[in-house]
């Protein structure tokens, strides 16, 4: 995977590991047997927030059950902050939306196929969701990566 912009660090593999770990310790058995959307029973990191995304979409419209979407969410305060800060809810008549800080956060999108058991960590820069500078988010990635697994 190739990064752009300023910081050509590759952070998807960590992305990826953080992932990983959420995914095996999300709630075995959720309600109606599928995950919800919002879903964030996983383990993360101090800091951190993930949530389960959905599931891709069949072409009958039917969800993909195989393919599941993940957000990642790395606060500008998550190395001092162990706790993340909350974000406001906006209801909708189908659930609910998060509300994205775009100058305090970024949101890092991710693909996961059971099928293949591969994962697509779609790049930062490619969604244009943050306002923080590219070096900033790969650091505190990094960082915050090697302040609990080191």
């Amino acid at each position: 995977m190739e990064f752009f912009m300023d910081d050509k660090r590759d952070y998807s593999n960590v992305i990826q590991s953080w992932l990983e770990e959420f995914r095996a310790t999300m709630d075995p058995n959720p309600s109606g047997g599928i995950s919800v959307q919002g879903d964030d029973s996983g383990d993360t990191f101090p800091g951190v927030k993930i949530i389960f995304d959905g599931y891709a979409e069949l072409d009958d419209g039917q969800p993909d059950l195989k393919t599941e979407s993940y957000a990642v969410f790395v606060h500008k305060e998550s190395l001092r902050n162990k706790h993340f800060p909350e974000h406001e809810v906006f209801p909708t008549s189908f659930g609910s939306w998060i509300i994205h800080r775009p100058d305090e956060e970024v949101c890092i999108y991710a693909w996961y196929s059971a099928d293949n058991t591969r994962w697509d960590v779609i790049p930062f820069e490619d969604n244009n969701g943050t306002n923080m500078k590219p070096h900033v988010i790969s650091d505190l990635i990094f960082k915050i990566h090697k302040a609990y697994t080191e």
